[in-house]
């Protein structure tokens, strides 16, 4: 693939930068296209913007370190910084992420079902994008398979094993996401309960994480050979469940006292 767009001497526009920052300002344009329609000040979608970014990125590479190979981090721990090379969890941003946004909403005095609510769509689509990333990349690469649709990579600069045919991996995961966008996009107007749309959001990752990993060659290992994506997905998709039970819960016991 294309992990390095442009390199001019020893400078290289590496392409897993440009993705994810593209896909970045595409899950804001979206979050903040949503914060009107709900009559939310986008302004607030843009201050929490920065805040996420940086608890995303702290999260994200946590994760990947945390999971990926903590012995080699533990014996070159400068390596942890570096960001660019690649090597970030996706689900560690979305926990760092999260993280972030109950403390901005508890900062401004803000609904956070309501504002994650606002910020599912853009965050999944973003997602969707992202994955974009590691395609080009070759840092998430799928399983050696003989099937016609197979990606191989040739690029030395590619992490991913070279001249091997590989299940293309990012695609899956890449229409997942965009499954689940359409399902949080279509649905999240019917909902009369805040909440329901984060957490249609987080339960379809979930089962999109879960089922994804299955074809993941260097998948990070949460114990005993289970990848970590599939425990943390389960968990996402247990909780989610859990969330609807409640606030529907909720909502019954308040219509029944009207």
């Amino acid at each position: 693939m294309y992990p390095v767009l442009i390199q001019i001497g020893t400078f290289q526009l590496r392409s897993y930068g440009v993705i994810v920052a593209l896909s970045f300002f595409l899950g804001l344009w979206v979050s903040e296209r949503e914060a009107k329609r709900k009559g939310i000040d986008p302004g607030l979608i843009q201050d929490f913007a920065f805040y996420a970014l940086v608890g995303g990125i702290i999260g994200a590479r946590l994760y990947f370190v945390l999971f990926s190979n903590p012995s080699y981090f533990l014996q070159n721990p400068w390596q942890i910084l570096a960001v660019w090379r690649g090597g970030i969890g996706i689900i560690g941003a979305l926990f760092g992420g999260l993280a972030t946004a109950l403390w901005y909403c508890r900062k401004k005095g803000l609904s956070f079902r309501q504002f994650a609510d606002t910020l599912a769509p853009g965050v999944i689509l973003g997602q969707a994008a992202g994955i974009f990333a590691c395609l080009l990349n070759g840092d998430s690469y799928g399983k050696p398979t003989d099937l016609p649709w197979a990606i191989t990579y040739t690029d030395p600069r590619s992490m991913a094993p070279l001249n091997i045919p590989l299940h293309p991996v990012e695609i899956y995961e890449m229409a997942a996401y965009l499954l689940v966008f359409l399902l949080v996009w279509q649905t999240r107007k019917k909902y009369k309960t805040e909440g329901f749309a984060f957490l249609t959001y987080l339960a379809g990752y979930g089962v999109a994480r879960f089922l994804v990993a299955f074809f993941r060659g260097n998948p990070a290992i949460f114990a005993w050979g289970i990848p970590a994506a599939q425990v943390f997905g389960v968990a996402l998709l247990l909780f989610a469940m859990a969330g609807f039970y409640v606030l529907e819960k909720g909502r019954v016991k308040r219509t029944t006292e009207i």
